[in-house]
């Protein structure tokens, strides 16, 4: 595709340099002024080479990297030291977090903002973790009393993510039963955007 449009535009530039030049008449010629294969070898070359340094530009524009999931629709418990399933997917820009396994993929390295809400009920108790391959970066605790209802808590952490890096939320190893409500279209929550690249 590239070489066909060089060609053609190079055709283009030869018939109007001969007609500029009249260089098909019956006269003396200069030979300054006439063309080449090799000046329309290395003029082609020059055309692919910015074309490609073109498209390999765009390529690498920037990106929007966001995602923005919830729990389902149900009251779950997690035993101590689970990765916690956000399974329904509301956004996910760049196709980077895997709603099967709750884990989210750098694809560039940066500094990245994640997001996560708990909400539990009376009587249950939260312990979560933001883990970047396997390392905390950030908890989030709730312990409620029998007669407090529904409650939602929520983490902010800001992290530089390697590209490639594994990040989710973990329950940490405080409770064996981390109760994960759902009332009335509510439910836990975890977000994350690249706030830029590095």
């Amino acid at each position: 595709m590239i070489e066909t449009c060089s060609l053609l535009l190079l055709l283009g530039l030869l018939v109007s340099y001969g007609v500029n030049t009249k260089a098909i008449q019956n006269i003396t010629l200069d030979e300054s002024k006439l063309v080449t294969v090799d000046m329309l070898d290395a003029l082609r070359r020059n055309m692919t080479d910015l074309v490609t340094e073109l498209i390999e530009r765009n390529s690498k524009m920037d990106k929007p990297v966001f995602f923005h999931a919830k729990m389902p629709a149900a009251k779950v418990d997690y035993n101590k030291n689970s990765i916690v399933k956000f399974s329904s997917v509301l956004n996910n820009e760049g196709n980077i977090f895997n709603h099967g396994d709750s884990v989210f993929v750098s694809p560039v390295t940066g500094v990245y903002l994640f997001s996560w809400t708990i909400l539990t009920y009376s009587g249950k108790s939260i312990n979560t973790e933001l883990r970047v391959d396997n390392v905390v970066k950030a908890t989030l605790h709730a312990s409620l009393g029998m007669a407090v209802g529904h409650v939602s808590v929520s983490k902010t952490a800001i992290c530089r993510i390697t590209k490639n890096e594994h990040v989710w939320i973990q329950t940490g190893d405080s409770y064996i039963g981390n109760g994960f409500d759902y009332d009335a279209g509510c439910t836990s929550s975890f977000m994350g955007v690249l706030i830029y690249k590095i």
